[in-house]
């Protein structure tokens, strides 16, 4: 009688923890997914955004220079 009461008991419990074990582990594989996407083009646009201001201050001291020289 007690292991029946156990088990009625414990089954929804097992339920849930099984439910939320398999939500836990399908947010963590989208954030993987998210950021093996992201991690990419956020890398690629700094590299883009370091490149257009390094060629914006080689243009600026060009013109500088041409400016101030004798």
């Amino acid at each position: 009688m007690f292991q029946l009461l156990l088990i009625i008991y414990l089954l929804p419990v097992v339920i849930i923890v099984v439910l939320l074990i398999r939500f836990i582990r399908w947010l963590l594989s989208l954030a993987l997914r998210f950021i093996c996407w992201a991690v990419p083009r956020i890398f690629r646009l700094a590299v883009r955004l370091l490149m257009a201001v390094w060629q914006g201050g080689c243009c600026l001291w060009r013109y500088y220079r041409r400016r101030t020289a004798p």
